[in-house]
């Protein structure tokens, strides 16, 4: 299992998964910490962004969560 990150107050969990074609497909959890409550978000790419391994889908998939939260602020 990938390590989850930090970015801009988020937490940020990485979560691919393997296809029934062997690919991985990037998929992050987005949590976010308010008033002792914890809200999630998965961010998942399209359906056709797929990668050779776990580790590359999970690396995208951060920086994919990454700009989710900077676009939002």
């Amino acid at each position: 299992m990938a390590e989850a990150a930090e970015h801009g107050g988020r937490t940020i969990d990485p979560q691919s998964y393997e296809t029934d074609g062997g690919q991985w497909r990037p998929k992050a959890i987005v949590a976010t910490h308010e008033g002792g409550s914890v809200h999630t978000l998965p961010i998942v790419a399209h359906l056709d962004t797929t990668f050779a391994t776990e580790a590359e889908a999970n690396a995208y998939a951060v920086e994919m969560a990454k700009k989710w939260i900077d676009e939002r602020g």
